[in-house]
């Protein structure tokens, strides 16, 4: 009990940490400014270029996300490790570099000619994809790791096949962590920034996100709409892991 107690006193002074800074920013911003954000027009198109994007990056993320995280998670062999470890990099490296990375490739004069994505809403879109997927691919691979397959092979002896044994047994069982690597790949999309900036340009009104509007305007000199919107952005985020929270409390794994 001691240990614990002890313990307990290292995570009140981490939260208080962040209590303190999140209500030192309330103070010192005027409660005037939250109303005028919202009638920013920029501020509207970030957060509507901001939502649309991280959609879409959370549906590719989606699709290629979870049919990786099951491979990752039934086959353990050496290319399967390969593609793990190589699935790791977008976490490691700093989303500038990511971003620089798909600017030389875009930039390409064969690529161009194909695909011009530079400073377009579909290069904010990708560059979100590609910070953002590692988060469902290890949610996904860590959920199906802890679900023998066990319950495909009895419903597959009972006539279903391997797709709907797969949906009605694994699936269903890990959808809840599944959901919840999701969910954070949203919001990893959400407030993506420097991926986002390299290859999205961060042209005001036209590929800037939620982030980026607040670096223009700090970098302008405008820090109250930087402040509000950062925490406004700060109470969305708590307001979606409280949410969270409560999807992982339930548990509701059932089998029909």
């Amino acid at each position: 009990m001691k240990l614990i107690k002890t313990c307990s006193i290292f995570a009140i002074i981490l939260a208080l940490c962040i209590l303190i800074l999140i209500s030192t920013s309330f103070i010192l911003t005027n409660v005037n400014s939250f109303l005028l954000l919202l009638k920013d027009k920029n501020f509207i198109d970030a957060l509507m270029f901001g939502i649309k994007t991280s959609v879409l990056a959370t549906i590719f993320s989606a699709l290629f996300g979870i049919p990786s995280g099951l491979y990752l998670a039934r086959e353990k062999n050496k290319f399967s490790r390969l593609l793990d470890s190589l699935f790791d990099i977008p976490l490691i490296i700093p989303p500038l570099v990511v971003g620089t990375l798909l600017l030389i490739f875009f930039n390409i004069p064969y690529i161009i000619n194909i695909l011009n994505v530079i400073f377009t809403f579909k290069g904010a879109v990708i560059a979100q994809f590609f910070i953002s997927f590692p988060f469902t691919v290890k949610a996904a691979k860590n959920a199906f790791e802890l679900i023998p397959t066990t319950y495909e092979h009895i419903a597959m002896t009972l006539g279903a096949s391997q797709f709907r044994a797969f949906y009605d047994t694994t699936f269903k069982l890990a959808f809840n962590s599944v959901l919840g690597g999701l969910i954070l790949s949203w919001l990893r999309s959400l407030g993506e920034f420097g991926a986002t900036l390299m290859i999205g340009g961060g042209i005001s009104g036209v590929t800037a996100n939620i982030p980026i509007y607040i670096y223009l305007n700090m970098n302008e000199g405008d820090f109250q709409k930087g402040l509000s919107a950062s925490l406004l952005i700060v109470l969305f985020a708590f307001i979606c892991v409280i949410t969270l929270k409560i999807i992982f409390a339930k548990k509701s794994y059932y089998i029909q």
